[in-house]
């Protein structure tokens, strides 16, 4: 090392790069991680990296980062060199190229983007860059995997990498020169290297993965790399064990940029009797799971790009077919699946034809054989661990996707008929006397419920008829009887259209909610609730038999299911005439009530009893939705009552977390059923919600607030308005004591809450939130809302506070005559911005630097604007004063003295439209140091 400090500073980097190797701590990891950072800021970085890098006295950790310092330092801080030293740099790097052109890899990677991203930034250099490459490196033997490793990395970084500093015009114009300009030069010397005398599979590798990227980006043609030698290599490497994967990748990638047919024809015609000239290899390797994966790949592209050849030309390209169907007949669901994509592609090209070739046809009808035999569970599935057994059953619902693309060859009702098929013939060899395990019975079960979406609901189907009877009388095992419900469930469609089977139907279902399994239960509910839905107006008859089977089954049921039949008498009652659905919905309700009444304590137990009540009566309530603005007369008492009842629940048990978030969601839907009726209650609804808000701080009371407000605020009942006003103070002095003891960050559902207040009353009630004293204090809430990490909530709260900041009261237009209450407001808001505006500014410009995602950008520039449009001389103070004040990063410190400088312009021509350029600046400042301060690889 030259220096002593430089001797220092290499001591640091070895301690810190220690921490990654041996520390388990958090703390200490991380501060490791942003010591070498902070290092890779400085202007120092690029002597003492460049030196590391070529030490021989340092570790390969060492000099992997400095090599990673380098690369980034080039990507972002160019700026920091003269131009005159680029050209230093560039040598520096080509000459660390050649010393690690044998490896280390992860080194020699660093070395390469480093290069691709200093190429592009030095425009003398961008148009000969490949060629003086290859001119200086690609003669001798040593250094030829260091050029074709840079050739491999540079079309992918060029393409993808958004972060170096140049226009976009710059940006085309040396892509060009680099990827475009050199696509023959690059084709020429990798043809050179192929037919060279000794060429190890190392460099052919290499060979493949630079043709890989350069096609993959465009700048290698097909049909260019067809007339070169490459092109049959290619082919010829996959009897290579050590060149399989790259010659793979490359064909994979040769045949998706052949895409477009027509223009690529003479090339396709050149792929296609090679590929199946390979089919038989399918066969050889269906042991090799490795292997089978990538001949898998490779006949699934050429299926899916080639499809409309194959729909229009079938007896050439058939074989294609059959590969994949071998493919999907393998036993590893790995590889099955994935030829999901091209029996789904495929289906639809051939669903548009008027005809459908044979041959084409019975491919598919043996895929659906296949896949039907995909769909059983395991004879081992008991033992199968529990991701094992989703990753099944989310495998499952592909395979299910998959039958329904065979309908748009086959047609549904062949379908349909094939899988009814499998189903009999499995019931029959279990009559006969012969063993047949449950999954044979269950997977064509699966298979119907699938494809309950391909079928014509309107036309007469007699196979499904028969499904229907066939059901009841399958075996008893629970994965059968599972299947059988939920298979009920999909055909509700058509149960609404032959409504004569409901009574077998619900006898079923309601059957299968006494099973021990608690599965069948559970799609039992999923059943009725769908039979309710879809045939609700013909179940009002089954209404009594629903209710007392609530009333005696029921009450023995887990809370889902419980809420699931609630939901599903919803649906009935949402389909009755007003006056019986109001008396009903009445019945159902105070039978809730009367539970919840009868439940003797306080324990968890029983508070436990009345939050399942609750979460009852919201189902019920939530389906069967308002009656409008007339209620039946059987509701015309009913508002007073049940909120008698709602607020004793609140005053006995409000201060319970569960139970308040339950009765306040019931509040919201009471509310909508009762509308206006609902109106002489509000202010006893706000008084009980403001009081208990105030005991607990829970903030769901002020969810429900802001949604009585929303429901009632343009109510010109003085009682009405009194009660909001006091509800708001209220709320506004607890929130602003709660965000006193601790920050505001502990309590962002409150904060977020809160804000469901203040929205309606700035839409709605202006006078009540401007001239009330805590308005003041609301604002300082809103303002501190914008430190929050919740983005959600930042952006709410933004919005409100560029709203009354942009309030028409304070821009009137010349000559307009405001209402008689625009200068009071106006004159509170001037009032509450000349004292907290400092504090605005201050977190809209820390959010700016730190936690604000991008798209509040906007509703930054637009506050801030307004904010030095209507306060210039105070924002004039304020700016400078609050910016100066922000810790950043050391890489930060320029942009935020340019930022002022603008702004500082923007106010001496006064023209505010500098502002945003100005502002949108210091963001993509913030998003490049953002993006360069990731964690290091450990």
């Amino acid at each position: 090392m030259a220096t002593a400090a430089n001797q220092e500073t290499l001591a640091k980097i070895n301690a810190a790069l220690s921490v990654f190797a041996t520390s388990t701590d958090k703390q200490q990891i991380a501060g490791a991680n942003e010591w070498l950072q902070d290092f890779q800021h400085t202007i120092e970085a690029w002597e003492i990296s460049s030196s590391l890098l070529i030490n021989p006295d340092c570790s390969d950790a060492v000099k992997t980062f400095a090599a990673q310092t380098l690369k980034t330092k080039v990507v972002y801080d160019l700026a920091q060199l003269p131009a005159e030293q680029h050209a230093l740099l560039r040598d520096t790097l080509v000459s660390a190229l050649q010393h690690y052109s044998a490896g280390p890899r992860k080194i020699l990677i660093q070395v390469c983007l480093a290069l691709s991203a200093l190429s592009i930034q030095m425009p003398d250099w961008s148009s000969t860059a490949v060629k003086d490459l290859i001119a200086s490196l690609g003669a001798d033997p040593a250094f030829v995997p260091g050029l074709l490793q840079f050739l491999a990395v540079l079309p992918d970084d060029l393409t993808s990498n958004s972060r170096i500093p140049i226009s976009d015009d710059e940006y085309r114009t040396r892509t060009q020169a680099l990827l475009t300009d050199n696509g023959e030069r690059v084709i020429e010397i990798l043809t050179v290297y192929q037919n060279a005398q000794g060429i190890t599979p190392h460099i052919q590798n290499l060979i493949f993965e630079v043709l890989s990227n350069w096609v993959m980006a465009g700048e290698i043609s097909t049909t260019t790399l067809a007339n070169t030698t490459l092109f049959d290599f290619a082919f010829q490497a996959l009897a290579s064990d050590e060149l399989f994967d790259n010659a793979a990748e490359l064909l994979c990638e040769l045949i998706h940029e052949t895409q477009e047919l027509d223009d690529n024809m003479a090339v396709i015609e050149m792929i296609v009797p090679r590929l199946i000239s390979l089919q038989p290899r399918i066969a050889v390797d269906k042991d090799d799971p490795d292997k089978l994966r990538r001949w898998c790949q490779i006949f699934c592209e050429a299926g899916e790009t080639y499809r409309m050849l194959i729909v229009h030309h079938t007896e050439t390209f058939l074989p294609l077919v059959l590969a994949i169907a071998e493919c999907a007949a393998n036993d590893d669901l790995d590889i099955v699946q994935l030829t999901f994509s091209f029996w789904y592609r495929l289906g639809q090209s051939l669903g548009k034809q008027r005809s459908i070739p044979p041959e084409i046809t019975k491919v598919y009808e043996n895929v659906l054989n296949t896949f039907l035999r995909h769909i059983h569970f395991p004879s081992d599935v008991e033992s199968t661990t529990a991701q094992d057994a989703d990753d099944f059953r989310s495998f499952r619902h592909d395979i299910g996707d998959v039958l329904k693309d065979c309908c748009y060859v086959l047609g549904a009702d062949f379908v349909l008929d094939r899988t009814y098929a499998v189903l009999t013939s499995a019931l029959e060899r279990g009559m006969a006397g012969n063993v047949v395990a449950w999954q044979e019975v269950e997977a064509p079960l699966f298979a119907m419920r699938a494809l309950g979406g391909e079928i014509d609901w309107t036309q007469q189907n007699e196979k499904i008829l028969k499904i229907m009877e066939i059901l009841p009388a399958l075996p008893a095992h629970p994965r059968v009887r599972y299947a059988a419900t939920m298979l009920m469930s999909r055909y509700t469609p058509w149960v609404a259209k032959h409504p004569e089977h409901i009574p077998s139907q619900l006898n079923y279902i309601t059957a299968a909610f006494q099973d021990t399994d608690l599965e069948v239960v559970s799609a039992a509910g999923h059943a009725l609730k769908y039979l309710c839905q879809d045939c609700k107006q013909s179940l009002v008859p089954y209404l009594e038999q629903l209710y007392q089977f609530l009333a005696t089954v029921g009450v023995k049921l887990m809370q889902e299911d419980k809420l699931a039949i609630y939901e599903a008498i919803g649906w009935i009652i949402s389909s009755m005439p007003m006056e019986h659905a109001a008396s009903t919905l009445r019945k159902f309700a105070i039978d809730i009530f009367a539970t919840i009444q009868a439940v003797p304590g306080d324990s968890s137990v029983h508070n436990q009893a009345v939050i399942e009540c609750l979460e009852q009566l919201e189902q019920l309530l939530d389906v069967v939705g308002p009656f409008g603005e007339e209620l039946p007369a059987a509701c015309q008492n009913t508002a007073a009552e049940t909120w008698a009842i709602m607020d004793d629940i609140i005053a006995r048990r409000g201060a319970i977390p569960d139970i308040c978030d339950r009765t306040t969601r019931v509040i919201r839907l009471g509310l909508q059923v009762f509308d206006k009726q609902a109106l002489p209650l509000v202010p006893a609804i706000l008084a009980r919600l403001t009081s208990r808000f105030e005991n607990t701080g829970f903030a769901s009371y002020l969810w429900a607030i802001g949604k009585v407000i929303q429901r009632f605020g343009l109510e010109e009942d003085p009682v009405v308005r009194n009660a909001i006003q006091q509800t708001y103070e209220m709320c506004t002095v607890k929130c602003s004591v709660i965000f006193s003891e601790t920050t505001i960050s502990h309590h962002s559902d409150v904060v977020d809450d809160y804000l469901s207040i203040v929205t309606p009353l700035t839409e709605q009630c202006p006078d009540i939130l401007f001239l009330s004293p805590v308005f003041p204090t609301a604002f300082v809430i809103l303002v501190g809302s914008l430190q929050l990490y919740n983005s959600d909530t930042t952006f709410r709260a933004l919005g409100l506070i560029r709203a009354i900041i942009g309030h028409d009261c304070l821009q009137l237009p010349p000559g307009f005559q405001p209402p008689p209450k625009f200068p009071l407001y106006a004159e509170a808001i001037s009032a509450t911005i000349q004292k907290h505006g400092p504090l605005l500014v201050s977190n809209l410009f820390a959010g700016l630097l730190d936690q604000f995602a991008p798209e509040m950008m906007s509703g930054v520039i637009t506050t801030v604007r307004i904010m030095t449009q209507l306060w210039t001389t105070s924002m004039q103070q304020w700016v400078p004063t609050v910016v100066d004040a922000l810790r950043v990063p050391p890489a930060l410190e320029p942009a935020k003295a340019q930022f002022l400088l603008d702004f500082n312009s923007a106010l001496a021509s006064q023209d505010l439209d500098k502002l945003k350029p100005a502002l949108a600046n210091l963001q993509r400042s913030v998003l490049r140091a953002k993006d360069r301060r990731r964690p290091l690889d450990r």
